[in-house]
């Protein structure tokens, strides 16, 4: 009898190494790699969030932003627009002179320039006198300069590079440049209304202006 069980015994542990007894359970699975710690799909890519990390997503940068893509690929702050980048390289050195060094010798008065240029404007740089009628209250990055009554131009500088002072209104401005008409859209009209530190509420509608995209400017410490 003992014999007969023994070879019981012998039999199902043979059964048991040729894989007759039941299988464990299987091994955990590998996590899916489509999924995430948090069990998100990461195959399914958030377009908004890359959007958002990429500085150049939006190239108009702040609504209304008149440099729009001017800003060199720089990540836009204060509500979007960085407001002018500081002096460049080519600055003078000389007091009240802001940008690169003149290249031309004789300037006009802004009046003079507009009523002779009519509807054919200078394809050339040029150079002109006037009055600094409002600035940038951001940073400085935009001026409008006014000779009399009705000769105005609003004064942009070249590839947002340079800014000039924010308290320079009513004192006496050179600007070297090319000039060109523009007109604004009513985003524009508004955000430089509130960068004047206007109520653009208060404004509305396209506006089109005589712009001077300026190179250098000096506006005289004592003026």
């Amino acid at each position: 009898m003992n014999l007969r069980i023994a070879a019981i015994v012998l039999f199902g542990s043979a059964a048991l190494a040729c894989g007759g007894a039941e299988k464990p359970a299987d091994a955990a699975k590998p996590a899916d790699a489509a999924k995430t710690a948090e069990g998100h799909d990461s195959a399914k890519v958030d377009d908004t969030a890359i959007a958002k990390a990429d500085p150049k997503a939006d190239e108009a940068g702040e609504e209304g932003c008149i440099y729009g893509k001017d800003h060199g690929g720089a990540d836009h702050t204060e509500e979007g627009c960085p407001h002018g980048m500081g002096d460049t390289p080519e600055a003078t050195g000389e007091p009240g002179h802001h940008g690169a060094t003149f290249a031309l010798s004789e300037n006009s008065p802004l009046k003079d320039v507009l009523a002779s240029a009519g509807d054919n404007l200078p394809s050339t740089p040029i150079q002109v006198t006037g009055e600094v009628d409002s600035v940038c209250q951001k940073k400085g990055c935009w001026m409008v300069l006014k000779d009399g009554d009705s000769a105005v131009a609003r004064i942009l500088m070249k590839d947002h590079s340079f800014t000039v002072p924010m308290d320079a209104k009513g004192k006496s401005a050179i600007v070297e440049g090319t000039l060109t008409a523009r007109t604004f859209s009513e985003k524009e009209v508004k955000h430089l209304e509130k960068d004047g530190g206007g109520d653009p509420d208060e404004v509305e509608g396209e506006r089109k202006e005589f712009v001077l995209t300026a190179s250098g400017v000096k506006i005289p410490v004592n003026s």
